[in-house]
């Protein structure tokens, strides 16, 4: 079977989901029985064996732990993930080792640190006493100040880190300013947390995806690799297969990085040995490899757009691979259509999680990639080089400027609309479309031009009128609720974790008390909570849910 993976990654993903929904926990030895059992049978029978074990591998592998919010737990954990740091707090992914919660044993857990740590690297053993709270579905941890203790002796992975650290403060050293520094360490090293005032621009500008190192950046890489060395095509895939293997360990081992890089190697060695292998099938097996090693990626908003992304990539590649004999329009070409292509598998998936859109994306995003090329081009001179020759440091510091002042002139046009609401259905039924009209035998231009004109039907079908939302939050006692008014003004009666994100999605200009406010009225009772909003009244109960009031004239 040509595409056999796309089989065992709906099947193990069903099973996660399937797990999520109904909190099933199975051992993993029965799957694992059965995929041994699939070993000795013919193919037909091992083939039809193989469909069960595998969805009862994803439901195994997802787990639900049973855990309620604890003051002063002692956790030792591995961590999986590189942190995300910031001047302010580090976070990242760790898998418990010992606890004096048993049921936290051999889970992943978030930790957060308030403070800039940057000791803990991919690796570290981690060992604190915090408090721990579940959200969804990750169980988060808050190490206490002064209660926690790195130790990075058995990480074989700390000289990584060290050389990482060496080759930052060289470019520090050598860097423009702190602007094109801030910028470096988010497209070079894979570290967004110093990057502040331009976050809102990259928002408004629709372009935010081309701060995160994935999909996008290798495949620019292996183009920009392949262009170099486009006489000697043998070598020039040797240059992109070492190279792809060292870089996540210079991003931060960052998953999106590490999924992305799997994969260009993979189609490396495919056109070294001249193997005709399916890069779909590629694609999803470094998806159910990924699933394998960490089943909650499966709700993780990077993996579906770095997914998507790649995916929709493969599906119109005859678009991307064009008979220009001239290398530089090929190169502008592809570049090109290799933004749009994305914009346009992405835009469903962050519309339906964060709700807005930037009309501009469109055209600032081929725009942006189109100088990231030479920035990335000279960052990997900069890998190189260890960052130690000032001129060429600073050229790509001017370029990367550059790219900031490009991306602010996006920005400050403000077309970034909010208000989008897509359900999951709508998700999948335009994702649905395009992948049939990839498959349809027409004008590659053409396919692409009924695709974009899909995506405004779409936009239009996912925007919400105008309205008085009220979200409602469970409480210790009482409900705490977040009012947001069709003039773009948020009202929260308690700054509480699930808040942030909603008042982000909705872009609310103005945060506060209900007393700004004459058409709203916040009555609390000895037992429960009422919201007035113009004519209609409304009891909050103490659970999770949406309400849209709809008022009298």
């Amino acid at each position: 079977m040509k595409d056999f993976f796309i089989i065992p990654f709906f099947l193990l993903a069903g099973g996660i989901w399937v797990s999520d929904i109904f909190k099933i926990d199975i051992p993993v030895l029965i799957p694992a029985s059965l995929l041994l059992l699939c070993i000795t049978l013919n193919k037909k029978l091992s083939f039809f064996l193989l469909i069960p074990a595998v969805f009862l591998l994803g439901i195994s592998l997802h787990k639900n732990p049973k855990i309620v919010d604890k003051e002063y737990v002692y956790i030792s954990c591995i961590t999986l993930s590189a942190p995300y740091v910031s001047d302010r707090f580090t976070s990242f992914s760790c898998l418990v080792k010992d606890s004096d919660l048993g049921l936290l044993e051999n889970n992943r857990i978030m930790v957060y640190l308030k403070e800039e740590n940057r000791e803990v690297f991919t690796g570290s053993t981690v060992s604190f006493i915090g408090k721990i709270k579940k959200r969804d579905r990750v169980v988060v941890a808050y190490p206490y100040k002064d209660f926690i203790y790195i130790d990075n002796r058995k990480n074989i992975l700390y000289p990584v880190y060290s050389f990482k650290k060496m080759m930052m403060q060289n470019y520090r050293q050598n860097t423009l300013n702190d602007t094109s520094y801030n910028l470096g360490l988010a497209l070079i090293f894979g570290e967004k947390g110093y990057l502040k005032e331009e976050k809102e621009n990259f928002i408004n500008a629709g372009t935010s995806h081309l701060l995160a190192i994935s999909g996008m950046h290798v495949g620019m890489i292996i183009l920009i690799i392949l262009f170099l060395f486009g006489l000697k095509k043998r070598f020039s895939y040797y240059t992109a297969g070492i190279f792809l293997i060292f870089y996540p360990l210079f991003t931060g081992l960052h998953i999106p990085v590490i999924r992305a890089s799997m994969l260009g190697i993979l189609y490396v060695i495919s056109k070294i040995k001249y193997l005709k292998i399916s890069s779909l099938n590629l694609l999803f097996f470094v998806a159910f490899a990924v699933l394998l090693f960490s089943p909650i990626s499966l709700f993780s908003v990077s993996f579906q757009l770095s997914f998507l992304a790649v995916f929709g990539l493969i599906m119109y590649s005859k678009l991307l691979n064009t008979d220009f004999k001239n290398k530089v329009i090929r190169f502008i070409h592809s570049s090109f259509f290799m933004s749009v292509i994305a914009v346009l598998f992405t835009t469903p998936v962050i519309l339906h999680y964060f709700g807005k859109f930037s009309l501009t994306t469109l055209v600032a995003t081929p725009a942006l990639v189109l100088i990231l090329f030479p920035y990335l081009f000279l960052s990997v001179l900069n890998l190189i080089t260890l960052f130690s020759i000032p001129p060429m440091v600073k050229t790509t510091d001017f370029i990367g400027e550059f790219f900031l002042k490009t991306n602010n002139f996006f920005g400050e046009l403000n077309f970034v609309h909010s208000g989008y609401n897509p359900d999951k259905a709508l998700v999948i039924f335009f994702i649905s479309l395009l992948i049939l009209i990839a498959i349809l035998k027409i004008n590659n231009y053409l396919k692409l031009s009924v695709s974009v004109l899909l995506l405004f039907i779409f936009l239009t079908l996912s925007s919400t009128k105008p309205e008085y939302k009220v979200y409602v939050f469970k409480g210790r006692k009482y409900p705490d609720y977040l009012v947001v008014t069709p003039y773009g003004d948020c009202i929260y009666s308690k700054k509480i974790y699930k808040i942030r994100t909603i008042i982000d999605k909705n872009r609310c200009k103005y945060t506060g008390k209900e007393s700004r406010f004459s058409d709203i009225k916040i009555i609390k009772t000895k037992n429960s909570i009422k919201i007035k909003i113009k004519n209609s009244t409304f009891i909050l109960k103490n659970t999770d849910y949406t309400i849209h009031p709809v008022w009298e004239k």
